[in-house]
């Protein structure tokens, strides 16, 4: 039995690529769900608030807020299906957010040391051979 080339193999997939992929989904999925929430809790605040005298400024805000969490999650969404198929954009979309995350994080020291921390492990983790072998991407910082 011959070996079918490396061309043809399937690749496989790193377990932290499916970690962060399936917590990405996981996250999708409750902001999606939060972003519906809010929205209906916005149209029914705007028929409960309409009848009283209060600013009616809250269902606003809840369905802005509603919203941008649908937008969010959406976003999350394909993403995590771009980790999760090893699509090479979404390596990169992952790394920008994660070097971001971690640069305002350095801004709230020492508050947001567990956030610096988070980010700095899944970008090195990120920048391993195998992960952006499985995503094709080939960068370097090597001189």
């Amino acid at each position: 039995m011959t070996e079918a080339p490396s061309s043809l193999k399937p690749r496989e997939r790193p377990l932290g690529v499916t970690i962060l992929a399936v917590l990405g989904f996981l996250f999708s999925a409750l902001a999606i769900l939060s972003g519906i929430a809010l929205m209906a809790f916005g149209l029914i605040g705007d028929m409960i608030f309409r009848k009283a005298p209060l600013p009616l400024l809250f269902p606003l805000v809840a369905g802005a807020v509603g919203l941008l969490m649908l937008v969010l999650g959406g976003i999350t969404l394909v993403v995590s299906w771009g980790l999760w198929t090893g699509q090479s954009w979404a390596w990169w979309i992952e790394v920008i957010l994660h070097a971001l995350n971690a640069l305002f994080s350095l801004a709230e020291l020492p508050r947001g040391i567990i956030s610096l921390v988070i980010s700095a492990l899944i970008l090195y983790y990120l920048f391993k051979p195998h992960v952006k072998e499985y995503f094709g991407v080939k960068v370097s910082f090597s001189t």
